[in-house]
């Protein structure tokens, strides 16, 4: 009897290491990590990062002929290029690790609403740091956005304004000032990647810092603070923390009237990167779709994990595609339409925020204090 006792006990224990990674403490599964995280590495996070840097170039590029040329073209190839690397800039957001991450990218590019008001006393001062505090909200494409669309109420009015014989040199200055902060961003980041890859593919647990954590922390983050809050939820007053109270002033491109561009952008590039997407390509890679599948994720109701996020994500853009003005005439007329489409975004939060994250042995680091 003992020895069958003893039998079964370094049975259950071989079951237990078996079963187990090492690693990270999570229940071992027939899944590459590492090629995972190669997948993300090579195919995700570099050309993302070469596609915004490549934007940017041509974001200053047209800077500079507008600088040298004021006329109604250049002005409309400088809107152009910003556009271009705004929407670039939707994508990228959602692998914000390594170089992206210490950068700062989100806060550094797209803090928005911007302040106007700290942008008109920079340039009558022309006495700034744009890398200060101060500044965060009077730089990135929502200052450009200012700039560009929201100093006069006509393209006419908007060269005119910066070739005021006593102002438009400075404000062409700081038009200049914002690209080229922009640009030298992208630069650190191009220049950072290929020293952080080995250690971001290195680095296969699930724990807190690796790889696959601050993937789905930060993947996490954008999608719900950064999407379904800012972009929807709080101007359209259908976040829970606003009573109600709609604000449309603080959608993202409020002068430029490209909210909704950006907004469906982003949540398509939360599509593509979940399902690990080459980039600006229709090959499937592996991604965290595939993660969940290996691990025979399942939602409360028994359906597939991975579909079930892909679907509502669908839902949400399909509610987004119904809705042709600008996001800040929506939130001022009918908001409804903006609270549909939170409502759908914010059905997205469980599925990827508690069902993922526990499936895949990762705990969420960062707080929002957003009661969901």
């Amino acid at each position: 009897m003992k020895s069958l006792k003893f039998s079964f006990f370094i049975l259950v224990l071989f079951t237990c290491f078996t079963a187990c990674d090492p690693e990270s403490g999570s229940e071992k599964v027939d899944f590459d990590r590492e090629a995972f995280l190669i997948n993300m590495a090579d195919n995700v996070i570099e050309p993302s990062i070469e596609d915004f840097a490549s934007k940017a170039e041509g974001l200053s590029v047209a800077t500079n002929s507008f600088n040298i040329n004021l006329s109604l073209e250049t002005l409309n190839v400088l809107r152009s290029e910003l556009k271009a690397t705004w929407l670039s800039y939707q994508h990228l957001s959602f692998v914000h690790v390594g170089p992206v991450s210490n950068v700062n990218l989100r806060d550094r590019v797209n803090i928005f609403p911007t302040n106007t008001e700290i942008i008109d006393e920079n340039i009558a001062s022309q006495n700034y740091v744009l890398g200060a505090a101060s500044n965060v909200a009077a730089k990135g494409f929502p200052a450009l956005d200012y700039l560009l669309f929201g100093t006069a109420n006509s393209d006419e009015e908007i060269l005119a304004y910066f070739g005021d014989p006593e102002l438009g040199n400075h404000r062409l200055q700081y038009l200049s000032d914002v690209v080229e902060d922009i640009q030298a961003t992208s630069t650190i980041m191009v220049e950072g990647w290929g020293d952080y890859r080995s250690t971001f593919i290195g680095n296969t647990g699930t724990d807190v810092g690796s790889a696959t954590s601050l993937l789905v922390n930060e993947y996490n983050f954008q999608f719900d603070i950064r999407i379904k809050n800012a972009k929807i939820g709080f101007p359209s007053g259908g976040n829970p923390r606003t009573g109600g109270v709609s604000s449309p002033e603080n959608v993202e491109g409020y002068f430029s009237g490209w909210s909704g561009d950006l907004a469906e952008k982003a949540v398509q590039a939360s599509i593509e990167v979940f399902k690990g997407e080459h980039f600006d390509s229709s090959e499937d890679g592996l991604g965290l779709d595939d993660y969940l599948t290996a691990l025979d994720a399942k939602t409360r109701d028994e359906v597939d994990l991975s579909t079930a996020i892909i679907n509502q994500k669908m839902m949400a853009l399909e509610e987004m595609e119904k809705i042709e003005a600008p996001y800040s005439e929506v939130a001022s007329t009918e908001g409804g339409q903006l609270v549909a489409v939170y409502n759908e975004l914010q059905a997205v939060i469980p599925l990827i925020k508690v069902d993922m994250t526990s499936a895949m042995s990762v705990s969420i680091t960062f707080q929002d204090n957003d009661g969901d």
